[in-house]
């Protein structure tokens, strides 16, 4: 009677071990490297259009990873905004399901910048050019507002490990000043920032 009792519980805590670690797989996120709520690796994709980053772990795995206004990209201990990202930052990103059950996270931490690391991936595209007046600097999160020729309002990213003639430009801007800038459109209304003209 012993014996039995004792085999079922053994057998309903092999179960239950079982389950978790299914439970571990639906999760998924034990399976990218690093703590049980932390993604780690290399960003592929930044969609600013769909709110979504796509990284690559380590392990050769791809996660999306939602984000909003509030998540915040961390680097040498000073807050970005999340469109400062480029494809090879190795990053770690914390992990939270959001209300539709998908991966969110809202605080991203750069471990090495893709010009850290020698990253190259975006090597042939051509660098377009922009100018405007900058309406709105927000120093905290690295990027401004600029009124370009055709009344766009456009939303400028200044990239976090630029050069040093970039950050005290930047550091240096104020609304109202007329601005010709290098880089790249991320979509209509955003613009990656290589370097003031």
């Amino acid at each position: 009677m012993k014996l039995s009792r004792l085999f079922g519980l053994l057998s309903l805590a092999l179960l239950s071990f079982t389950g978790c670690h299914e439970l571990g797989h639906v999760d998924g996120l034990g399976d990218y490297g690093g703590a049980s709520n932390d993604i780690i690796g290399e960003v592929q994709i930044v969609d600013t259009r769909a709110r979504e980053i796509e990284i690559r772990t380590d392990s050769g795995r791809t996660a999306v990873l939602r984000y909003d206004n509030e998540t915040q990209v961390i680097y040498r201990q000073k807050g970005y905004a999340v469109s400062n990202l480029e494809k090879g930052d190795y990053v770690a990103a914390r992990v939270q399901r959001d209300r539709d059950g998908q991966n969110f996270t809202d605080t991203i931490t750069v471990r090495e910048t893709a010009q850290d690391r020698g990253y190259s991936g975006g090597g042939g595209e051509r660098l377009e050019r922009a100018e405007g007046r900058v309406e709105y600097v927000d120093s905290r999160r690295g990027t401004f507002e600029m009124r370009d020729q055709r009344n766009r309002l456009i939303v400028v990213s200044v990239p976090f490990d630029g050069p040093r003639t970039v950050s005290d430009r930047f550091n240096r801007l104020r609304n109202g000043d007329y601005v010709r800038i290098e880089g790249r459109s991320v979509s209509s209304d955003r613009f990656d920032l290589e370097n003031f003209l």
